[in-house]
C-alpha cells in the first residue's frame, strides 16, 4: 500500500519535465523538431514512472536473490547477479534515451557513453534517496547502471548508423542540432 508523499518526487519530476520541454520549445522549430522535443517529454515521463514511482510489481520472476539492505534500501552491490526479464527490459527502455541525447545534443559518442552512465547513476542514487525516506519498496541495482548506459549507447549507436545511410535526410529531419 502506497501513500500520497511517494508520488510527490514523481510529480516534481513531471513538472521539471513540462519546463525543460517548455523552454526547448521556446524557440522557432521546424516540425520534425518540435515531434522529437514532445516525444521527447512523454518519453521522460514514461521512464520517471517506470523509475521513481512506488511499486509492489516486478517484471519477469520475482527477484530470488537476496537483497543487502542499506537502510530501507535493497540493494544489489555486485554487477550480473540476479539476472531477470527487468534486466534486458532496462536496455530497451533506455535505447531511446540515446536516440534523443544523439538529436538534442551536440554530445560526441564518448560524451554519451558517459551521460549515459550518469543517467544510470542519476536514476539509482534517486531510488536509493527515494527508498531511505520513503518506503518506495525500489531496488537499487548496479545491473540497472549497466543497463542503462547499454540502451544509451545502442541509441546513440543506432543515430550514428542512420546518420551514415540513405536515411540520413529523415535523421536530419527531427534532429535538433546540424548534421555533420
Amino acid at each position: 500500500m502506497t501513500n500520497d508523499v511517494q508520488w510527490l518526487p514523481y510529480l516534481a519530476y513531471v513538472f521539471m519535465v513540462m519546463i525543460g520541454i517548455g523552454v526547448l520549445v521556446d524557440r522557432k522549430r521546424t516540425l520534425g523538431q518540435m515531434m522529437t522535443i514532445v516525444t521527447f517529454g512523454f518519453y521522460l515521463a514514461v521512464v520517471g514512472y517506470l523509475t521513481l514511482t512506488p511499486t509492489s510489481y516486478a517484471f519477469g520472476s520475482v527477484p530470488t536473490m537476496k537483497p543487502f539492505w542499506v537502510g530501507n534500501a535493497p540493494t544489489n552491490p555486485i554487477p550480473f547477479r540476479g539476472i531477470e526479464m527487468d534486466f534486458y527490459l532496462n536496455i530497451l527502455m533506455m535505447v531511446p534515451m540515446g536516440v534523443y541525447l544523439k538529436l538534442l545534443s551536440k554530445a560526441n559518442f564518448r560524451q554519451i557513453v558517459g551521460l549515459g552512465f550518469l543517467i544510470g547513476i542519476g536514476i539509482e542514487s534517486t531510488q536509493f534517496l527515494l527508498d531511505s525516506f520513503l518506503q518506495l519498496s525500489r531496488w537499487v541495482d548496479i545491473n540497472d547502471v549497466i543497463t542503462n548506459a547499454g540502451g544509451v549507447i545502442i541509441g546513440c549507436v543506432v543515430i550514428l548508423f542512420l546518420q551514415h545511410s540513405p536515411l540520413k535526410r529523415i535523421v536530419s529531419y527531427f534532429s535538433l542540432r546540424r548534421l555533420s
